[in-house]
């Protein structure tokens, strides 16, 4: 279709479990290749027209990836973090009051 030149194409969402895994290939002559993978299923990421110019639009589109990575790397860090906080205080051995006051 000659009107779709230049546009992305695809929406895909997965939940990722503990399989999940990302790798990026890089290659001397070519563009490089973003692969995230969740249990058989896998994305591919590449650059068009990649092999012989890399344009300025890829390279932002790279780095607006990689600054939404780290955001979702943060939010998944704090969260694991106010899971174990919370998991700690919970299992804290030592007696607490009750609401009537006793232990």
């Amino acid at each position: 279709m000659s009107g779709d030149q230049g546009r992305s194409a695809t929406t895909v969402s997965t939940h990722v479990g503990d399989d999940g895994r990302v790798i990026c290939h890089t290659y001397k002559w070519t563009g490089p290749i973003l692969v995230v993978s969740a249990g058989s299923a896998s994305v591919c990421i590449s650059i068009r027209s990649g092999q012989e110019d890399m344009p300025a639009a890829a390279v932002t589109f790279a780095r607006d990836l990689a600054a939404g990575a780290q955001r979702f790397a943060a939010e998944c860090e704090r969260l694991h973090a106010v899971h174990e906080h919370a998991s700690a205080h919970n299992s804290d051995p030592s007696p607490r009051a009750s609401a009537d006051g006793s232990q």
